[in-house]
Parts: structure tokens; sequence; C-alpha cells
């Protein structure tokens, strides 16, 4: 399994926040270890966290979400 499988696992499932959660923070930090592990840039991870709202978030603050998730994954990428 790549790391772009663990990222879903990394959102809530009701508010689809990434990391909001104590478990959904756990499974972010595997996720970016994965990630780095198998040499991926950030800019990666932020793909599959944009391909995983554009599934699952189907609001008018679509970009405003997404661009909340990524800055909550780019805090735990450092």
């Amino acid at each position: 399994m790549g790391w772009e499988n663990l990222v879903p696992g990394c959102f809530g499932a009701a508010d689809a926040r990434f990391a909001l959660h104590a478990t959904d923070e756990k499974r972010a930090k595997e996720a970016i270890k994965a990630a780095k592990t198998a040499g991926a840039s950030f800019e990666d991870f932020e793909k599959e966290i944009l391909w995983y709202c554009y599934q699952k978030v189907s609001h008018d603050g679509f970009l405003g979400h997404v661009e909340e998730q990524v800055a909550e994954a780019k805090k735990l990428w450092r």
C-alpha cells in the first residue's frame, strides 16, 4: 500500500478536516512519514489532500476548506 492510500485516514469522516481529531493527527503523522520515506514532496502530499477534498467536500467554501487543510498538513510536514 502506497502512502497515498493513507491520506484519507487523516481526515475526520464527518467534517473532512485534516488531523483535527487526535486519531486523525496520529494517522496524518504516519502518512507524512511514509510519504517522506517514499521521496514525496509536500506538493505531492498536497495533491492528495486536494483530491480527497474534491471527492468529499461539496459546498461553496470548497477552496477555503482546501486551503485550511493544506495549512494544517504543512504544519505537520515540518
